[in-house]
């Protein structure tokens, strides 16, 4: 979703694999092919941001006017205990690929996207300033109102994955979907200050079940509140799978006008869980809570 700050948040989450999640989970988490690519632009994009300027990324262009885009591709490599207590050496392929909002604003665009049909799992960063009650607040703010709302954009997302997976209509699509409401600390004062929406990611080597359920239940209390009630029942409707999320690439309100960051720096919210969340529903990360 164009303006929903794709680019920000992979430019953050390439820097919290590294240096966050590995010693979490005391793993290697590293991109195959090393430092190049998109891997190369991820990490220069986070380096510009912490320079004194603060500047942000520019908007993804289309793919269709760009050619052809490369994904940043990880292998995660880490040391599991079985329940006997012995060790066995765990390791997974995961990729991560930049589409320009447009990529998705259309279902002609978004057919394009055939790589889709590929997928164990899919993370969908939606903006909360395109919901209907909150585009007075990103006015207010300066934020980049979108063109496209999120219920047409997880529209052409579902109707690609129908087709290239040849799911019926009265089927579910199977893909597990994290939906990721970004920018979500300018909603900090609709959210009580101990909920865990409000709290840092855990460090714990699992992943927390129960903690994630109840940000899920919240999040789309809130997007109910915002207009989005709509949302919720396509979801229901078409996925077997899904988690709803709320995360902050930079932890605080940027200046949206000038396109610069708070002067508080870098502060990533929660913005591993929809990955970690996919990692444990495929059976790679232990869970806990649940």
């Amino acid at each position: 979703m164009r303006g929903s700050g794709k680019t920000v948040m992979l430019s953050v989450l390439h820097d919290e694999l590294k240096n966050g999640v590995e010693d979490r989970f005391d793993a290697s988490i590293d991109p195959v092919g090393g430092s190049s690519g998109l891997s190369l632009v991820l990490k220069e994009n986070r380096d510009r941001m912490l320079q004194s300027s603060g500047g942000l990324p520019g908007q993804t262009p289309e793919n269709s006017s760009s050619g052809k885009k490369d994904p940043v591709v990880y292998q995660w490599l880490y040391s599991r205990k079985n329940a006997l207590g012995r060790a066995t050496e765990e390791s997974t392929v995961f990729s991560f690929y930049d589409n320009a909002g447009e990529d998705f604003a259309t279902t002609e665009h978004a057919m394009s996207q055939v790589y889709l049909g590929a997928t164990s799992g899919v993370i969908l960063l939606l903006d909360p300033f395109g919901f209907p009650a909150n585009r007075a607040r990103a006015d207010d703010r300066g934020a980049w109102l979108p063109e496209t709302g999120p219920e047409s954009v997880l529209a052409a997302l579902t109707t690609v994955l129908r087709a290239v997976g040849k799911v019926k209509r009265n089927k579910k699509i199977k893909q597990p979907v994290a939906v990721v409401i970004s920018k979500i600390d300018a909603f900090f004062d609709e959210i009580p200050a101990d909920h865990p929406l409000r709290q840092p990611s855990s460090t714990r080597p699992v992943f927390d079940e129960g903690e994630s359920q109840t940000v899920h239940d919240h999040v789309g209390s809130m997007i109910e509140q915002w207009g989005g009630a709509s949302l919720i029942q396509k979801l229901d409707r078409n996925y077997e799978t899904y988690r709803l999320f709320g995360a902050s690439a930079l932890g605080a309100e940027p200046d949206y006008r000038a396109g610069r960051m708070n002067n508080r720096g870098l502060l990533p919210h929660r913005v591993a869980e929809p990955l970690l969340w996919l990692m444990a529903d495929r059976g790679f990360l232990p869970k806990a809570g649940g």
